[in-house]
């Protein structure tokens, strides 16, 4: 955190000098003395903080690296077999609840999806969700049976 309220405080001063250095740290030195004074910060999370920044660094990197890697987001058009807005909405939340996908559109028989990975997209018009909410409509009255 020492470190940090100094660069910022750099950032924020927009040019450096002899001056505004010094009084950078003078400034910085009290600012931390407060933070580990009244907001119970401490020199040992300090330096904890300083031994895990270059792996957290790096796991950050990792992370990229790996969503890059399975990241091919794409739009897809799904076919809904459902008949009441009610179904259809519960349906377009609950894809949009599944991790990796969010239902953009509802274009009356379809839905326009967004996908994380193409691979998401599968099985959504044929899932146990979909065959759910068609018994449901059914049972209401609205589904293919009650015609």
């Amino acid at each position: 955190m020492l470190i940090g309220f100094f660069l910022l405080w750099i950032i924020l001063c927009g040019n450096v000098t002899w001056e505004i250095l010094v009084f950078d740290l003078i400034v910085t030195c009290a600012v931390f003395w407060f933070t580990c004074r009244f907001c119970y910060w401490s020199v040992e999370r300090e330096r904890t903080f300083l031994r895990l920044f270059l792996p957290g660094l790096r796991y950050i990197g990792l992370l990229i690296i790996d969503f890059k890697d399975q990241a091919r987001p794409m739009l897809v058009k799904v076919h809904v077999p459902l008949r009441t807005n009610i179904a259809k909405m519960t349906l377009a939340n609950s894809i949009t609840l599944t991790p990796g996908t969010i239902t953009v559109e509802n274009r009356n028989t379809d839905f326009v999806v967004h996908c994380f990975n193409p691979a998401f997209s599968e099985g959504m018009d044929t899932s146990v969700l979909v065959d759910a909410l068609l018994k449901m409509e059914a049972i209401a009255g609205h589904g293919k049976e009650a015609e």
